[in-house]
């Protein structure tokens, strides 16, 4: 499931050949630059697994998309393997083999051991579990914030006609649970990062991720020589300065005047900062996956940062809906009903906006990826477009469902709570199905686009 593709008729000795004598050098050459991150991730043997190689590998000073190594010219007649283990510019892990005659006979097998086709795969349990958890926490701090500005506090500052000591306990309560929210994602965020690392780690180096976690100068390299590295570092550099920011403007919040409402969105500055540093976080992300190598790649970043963020705000809206819904009436039981109403129907506006952002969003994205329609039933990427459009179509029903809901709801000033009740179910559903489309995304995100 390489990202980076070998290209046959541009390497040497190319794959099955049949030589009458033993070459000089090898040249891999690749579709996309890569990174070799040990010498030994590259190594020709014999069918005893000896090496012929009389230098290290390494990546061409002239061609970063070329690797080379010397190898023996005395070499007997027999089958030999090529191994190598890269790091694509997308920043999977691919690792191969392959094997040529030297002298005409027939060909072997191909040696495989030492460790060669190790480590986890990139849509693996364990790698698809940790890019699932980065989502869930990076994806869920954006929204989180968008859903507060953009949802929340139109909803409560439309009804300044509410008791009082209601009005005040549902802001109460909201920032409250905002802070808890944002607390235990900005943990799982981090945690998140960090599983990312021993993850790609264990792929990188061929090894289980139980040994890439007690192997600190393996991740270490990881982290100082890949691009993959770099990135996550900038993304834990704009994690942390999210989470400090965040530290700051919750105690902010929690030492305001108790003799004042609580803010319904905090402060404009902070808050506007904050939410930078989540795209920006999510740009990063972006900027390191299939995107960054696709045509017109800068807008093809672009694109996938504004999918990504769409699809954040509506799932992370989804959630805390259901909150709203399940607690408020029970915070504020005269004023929390009609609250809870009036944040379903601005939920209801927004997500009609950025579910229709994703969807467009995405198909750009699948065009750019895909070379031919019958790519979408014939690889394992265009099926896993075809689970996500598939999936679309329950939720689109259940969106239209309770949009009639949210329409007859808006026109009276006390919903019931049976009604709500049934509307927080059909979120509830919603969300799951939602999560799914998550899932499948994580996976989406390790596959081969058929345009490579």
């Amino acid at each position: 499931m390489a990202h980076a593709v070998l290209l046959i008729g541009q390497t040497t000795p190319p794959p099955d050949a049949q030589l009458g004598t033993a070459p000089a050098q090898l040249k891999l050459s690749f579709n996309e630059p890569i990174q070799l991150l040990r010498a030994q991730d590259v190594s020709v043997v014999d069918e005893a697994g000896k090496s012929i190689q009389t230098g290290p590998a390494r990546i061409s000073p002239t061609d970063a998309l070329v690797i080379e190594a010397p190898l023996n010219r005395g070499a007997p007649p027999g089958t030999y393997t090529v191994r190598f283990r890269i790091i694509s510019a997308d920043a999977h892990v691919v690792d191969g083999a392959y094997v040529y005659g030297v002298g005409g006979g027939a060909l072997g097998p191909p040696f495989l051991g030492g460790g060669a086709g190790a480590g986890p795969k990139e849509t693996g349990v364990w790698a698809v579990s940790a890019r699932f958890i980065e989502m869930i926490g990076l994806g869920g701090l954006l929204g989180l914030m968008v859903f507060r500005w953009l949802v929340w506090r139109p909803a409560v500052t439309r009804r300044r006609d509410l008791p009082p000591g209601e009005r005040r306990a549902a802001l109460l309560w909201y920032r409250d649970m905002y802070w808890v929210a944002f607390g235990v994602l900005a943990v799982v965020s981090m945690i998140a990062e960090g599983y990312v690392l021993v993850v790609k780690s264990a792929s990188a180096l061929g090894t289980s991720v139980g040994s890439a976690l007690t192997d600190p100068n393996g991740i270490s390299r990881v982290l100082a020589d890949s691009r993959f590295g770099s990135l996550l570092q900038l993304r834990a550099a704009l994690l942390f300065g999210l989470f400090a920011l965040g530290v700051w403007e919750f105690l902010a919040e929690s030492s305001d005047d108790e003799e004042r409402d609580p803010r319904p969105a905090g402060r404009p500055i902070p808050t506007l900062i904050m939410a930078a540093l989540g795209v920006a976080t999510i740009t990063v992300i972006s900027y390191q996956g299939h995107a960054s190598q696709a045509p017109a790649h800068l807008l093809s970043v672009a694109d996938d940062t504004i999918h990504v963020i769409s699809v954040s705000t509506w799932i992370t809206g989804l959630a805390l809906i259901a909150a709203v819904m399940l607690r408020l009436p029970r915070v504020a039981p005269e004023a929390g009903p009609t609250i809870a109403g009036d944040t379903l129907a601005r939920f209801s506006a927004v997500a009609s906006i950025v579910v229709s952002v994703a969807i467009l969003t995405g198909v750009l994205r699948s065009i750019g990826e895909l070379s031919d329609p019958a790519q979408l039933w014939n690889t394992a990427y265009g099926r896993s477009i075809i689970y996500k459009i598939l999936l679309l179509c329950p939720i689109a029903f259940l969106a239209m469902r309770n949009r009639r809901v949210v329409t007859a709801l808006h026109r009276v000033r006390r919903p019931n709570l049976p009604t709500l009740r049934m509307v927080r179910r059909s979120v509830a559903l919603e969300l799951t199905i939602a999560i799914a489309i998550v899932v499948v995304a994580s996976v989406l995100v390790a596959q081969v686009p058929p345009r490579v």
